[in-house]
């Protein structure tokens, strides 16, 4: 990789990682690094991006329909450990800068984002365990420990709506009979980049891949698009998508902001926490207000 680093551009950060674009005279370069590598969280973030890295080397020769991260390499110190990570930079801007496209463009948009999402999700699992990507029931083993994290931060009437509603999900099912298939577990507008023409150009930042239930990636359109921008992507979607799939959507997409109210002292700060908590309660008043 012959970049300049001293030319390089900070793009921005995130929770665990701050990406820079590095020039090359072969084509530009995106490093990512570790926000933090100290403690459990540290370590976590690291092992994070050697799995992403693993990931990326088994499925070079993939075609995902739109840009991913290539030709990924870990960065190491002299005694070997991970400092990072390097990949080909993805074009695009997010999503999120961008905001929704209109009119035609959303059915195209749509169109592209089913595309990645049928090819991802059938990627092999054989080739997902080979990269040591874990396998797992998010039901219980993502949304309960994360609900019971989350109380101690809610006020009374947050936290009762929280845990009913965590135990409504799994007393319907939970994610038992879900399919498992390999997601990208942090669909957002940050990470799906579109063009000048609102076309996906790329999908970014897989440090959070999974063996999973793909209606996580699902519901991490709607952070940004519509329930009927949704259902434009199903209708083109290659998969075959089960009769539970809407419940196990709208359950995660309600309860989003967990995420913030657990991780994002650490990732962010406190205010980030704070905007969390204030979406849950938000959630929870207009749930109270149909009752």
């Amino acid at each position: 990789m012959s970049a300049r680093s001293a030319a390089a551009v900070h793009l921005g950060s995130g929770y665990a990682y701050a990406a820079y674009r590095v020039p090359s005279s072969h084509g530009d370069w995106v490093v990512r690094l570790p926000k933090r590598t100290d403690g459990e969280w540290g370590r976590d973030r690291v092992e994070d991006i050697e799995r992403e890295v693993r990931f990326f080397g088994l499925v070079a020769d993939r075609d995902f329909g739109t840009a991913v991260p290539r030709e990924s390499t870990l960065l190491r110190d002299p005694s070997g450990r991970t400092l990072g990570a390097a990949h080909r930079y993805v074009p695009g801007t997010p999503l999120a800068s961008f905001g929704a496209p209109r009119g035609a463009a959303r059915e195209t948009l749509a169109r592209d984002l089913a595309r990645f999402l049928s090819r991802l999700h059938a990627v092999p699992l054989a080739l997902a365990k080979q990269a040591g990507i874990e396998s797992a029931s998010l039901g219980t083993s993502t949304y309960t420990p994360l609900t019971k994290q989350s109380l101690p931060y809610l006020g009374k009437s947050t936290a009762r709506w929280l845990q009913g509603r965590t135990d409504a999900f799994l007393a319907a099912g939970g994610t038992t009979k879900a399919p498992r298939r390999v997601i990208h577990a942090d669909i957002s507008g940050a990470h799906l980049l579109l063009d000048d023409e609102r076309r996906l150009s790329g999908v970014i930042d897989f440090g959070d891949i999974l063996v999973a239930d793909p209606a996580l990636d699902f519901a991490g359109l709607l952070n940004h698009l519509t329930w009927r921008d949704l259902e434009r992507v199903w209708a083109h979607y290659e998969g075959t998508l089960d009769a539970d799939v809407e419940r196990r959507v709208r359950y995660y997409i309600e309860v989003q902001a967990i995420f913030q109210v657990v991780y994002g002292a650490d990732g962010v700060g406190p205010s980030e926490r704070a905007n969390g908590v204030r979406r849950l309660a938000a959630r929870a008043a207009a749930a109270a207000a149909r009752a």
